[in-house]
């Protein structure tokens, strides 16, 4: 899907608002034998992926995330910080569901 519309603008906007793996995945997909910013492409490719190992080095140094709640969990908890984590899951669903938003407009403008 992203192979349709991948252009070096559009990854470039990617990587300035922070979504590393989705403007990784445009450098990807653009094909750098008919681009003449092939060298700047595959650059960035590699400073991209080396960015992002460390990122994820450094998450794997934090403690895990849990996303979903086992009962004893639930039990042993307050009942606001059961509540604190659905809020959190919820809000973690808002934006995603507004990043689905932005791109279906996106994609209608094409």
């Amino acid at each position: 899907m992203t192979r349709n519309f991948a252009s070096l603008p559009l990854a470039r906007l990617y990587e300035k608002q922070g979504y590393i793996d989705d403007a990784l995945e445009i450098y990807r997909a653009i094909d750098t034998n008919q681009s003449p910013d092939a060298k700047d492409i595959l650059d960035t490719i590699s400073r991209l992926e080396a960015q992002k190992k460390i990122a994820d080095s450094t998450e794997n140094l934090k403690e895990p995330s849990h996303d979903v709640l086992t009962p004893d969990q639930v039990q042993a908890g307050t009942k606001e910080a059961g509540m604190a984590h659905m809020l959190e899951v919820w809000l973690k669903l808002i934006v995603m569901q507004k990043r689905v938003d932005i791109f279906k407009a996106f994609k209608a403008r094409l």
